[in-house]
């Protein structure tokens, strides 16, 4: 059973450190004279036209994640301990874990976009790279590793492990128009071309333990695109990972819709869906490990003493017992297959009030991320500066499933350029490698645009 745990606590830590998930930064979506806001809803227009700085137009990278390293680790003197340490008791080592942990990190990042009036609005032509990915973690796998085998029977299900990464490119052609004085709508199309994509998860995987038993059964499954080329020892079974021969993966199509109505002078309501749509990936490889399962029920009138012909039984045994749990991490090939990806789409809902002749308006920002592993919910509340023709800022607090926090945006536009910098998420508290200590929820955006 020390084999099958410590193959579980390899693969969790591995996943927890690989995964670094994109949502353009919420605070601009008030902050008018910016020329990012389109990407947040594609019925904002704009008066000028403009150009992105090349690969300086927009960064934006977001980190969602609902543990940190307080989960995990614990100090203890000068020593720092593991959840798993006999003197971190289990009702406070597992309190700190959720039904699904999760950890993920998207990237935004625009090549070069252009903005010119033209057709009667606001018209948009941008090429950006977006990359996604997260791992999601159920909470059976600590118990599990934290709880091990008691006195009493147990059970351990462990459904829908799971940890992907999605990367492609971003083609896309957008279009906004005042239909009155009041309402303005938009749209865009994105044509998509997937360069990595990449899944494992456990679909079943039950742990049973009593004193006269160990069961483990498992079902998983691992997907890769072009790039991931899966390596097979003489028995079919996975040994080594050749990431080369990257290209174009997959190709996809996407849709952003969005309205904005003024109420009156003060009052402005809006709705926008961004990224529906999917990316179809061809011949990816697939390997599978198809219902195993392992069964120990002790060793049976089995000596440690060598045979005459200079086996022995115990080793024998135990040799067995070590080739089935073997299995169990066992991946064949399943040959190659086309695999189907969503957009991680999402709906936000908002309100925006101005006072002093607008040089201070307050706004709420409701959001919610679907076509994920992870749904997310946000509401956010923002208070927006415009104490300058060439100057803005917000403040903003949020609060999510994953954790409150708070940020702050800079947005700078006189008549030429315009460059913003900000946060959506401070993190509060930092160990010292600069690791999240607590649930970590941060994104850093910056963009250098010129108008025209």
């Amino acid at each position: 059973m020390k084999s099958i745990k410590n193959y579980i606590l390899a693969a969790v830590s591995m996943i927890a450190a690989a995964t670094t998930c994109a949502q353009t930064q919420h605070s601009l979506y008030f902050l008018e004279g910016n020329n990012q806001r389109h990407k947040l809803n594609p019925a904002f227009t704009s008066e000028s036209g403009f150009v992105t700085f090349p690969v300086l137009g927009n960064i934006n990278m977001t980190l969602n994640s609902n543990v940190g390293l307080g989960t995990f680790l614990y100090p203890q003197g000068d020593e720092m301990l593991t959840f798993m340490h006999p003197s971190i008791s289990t009702d406070e080592a597992l309190s700190k874990f959720k039904s699904t942990n999760v950890a993920e990190f998207d990237l935004d990042l625009d090549i070069i976009t252009v903005g010119f009036n033209a057709w009667g609005g606001t018209n948009t032509v941008g090429l950006a790279v977006r990359s996604q990915s997260g791992a999601y973690l159920p909470y059976d796998i600590f118990r599990f590793l934290k709880e091990g085998q008691t006195q009493q029977e147990q059970e351990y299900n462990i459904d829908e492990l799971n940890a992907q990464t999605q990367n492609y490119v971003e083609l896309a052609f957008g279009h906004a128009r005042k239909i009155t004085d009041r309402l303005s709508v938009g749209a865009k199309v994105k044509l998509l071309f997937g360069g990595l994509y990449a899944k494992a998860n456990a679909e079943n995987l039950r742990i049973y333990m009593s004193d006269n038993e160990w069961r483990i059964t498992e079902r998983s499954k691992l997907i890769g695109s072009k790039g991931f080329n899966f390596e097979y020892d003489e028995d079919g079974n996975i040994d080594g990972l050749d990431m080369s021969g990257f290209g174009v993966a997959g190709y996809g199509l996407g849709f952003d819709l969005g309205a904005v109505y003024r109420i009156n002078e003060e009052a402005t309501v809006s709705l926008a869906i961004t990224d529906i749509g999917f990316i179809s990936w061809k011949d990816c490889s697939v390997a599978e490990n198809r219902n195993q399962e392992f069964v120990y029920n002790g060793f049976d009138n089995i000596g440690v003493e060598d045979n005459p012909d200079g086996s022995n039984d115990f080793d024998d045994a135990a040799d067995d017992i070590k080739d089935s749990l073997q299995d169990l991490v066992n991946f064949k090939d399943s040959g190659t297959q086309g695999h189907t990806s969503s957009l991680y789409t999402t709906i936000r809902a908002a309100g925006e009030y101005g006072i002093l002749r607008n040089k201070i308006s307050f706004g709420l920002l409701a959001s919610v991320r679907l076509g994920a592993p992870r749904v997310w919910t946000e509401a956010m509340v923002t208070a927006n500066f415009r104490p300058l023709s060439w100057f803005n800022a917000a403040i903003n607090g949020s609060l999510s499933n994953v954790r409150h926090s708070m940020g702050l945006t800079l947005n700078f536009h006189p008549k030429a350029v315009n460059f913003f910098i900000g946060t959506d998420y401070i993190l509060a508290k930092y160990s010292k490698q600069v690791i999240p200590v607590n649930a970590a929820k941060f994104n850093f955006a910056m963009g250098l645009s010129f108008n025209i």
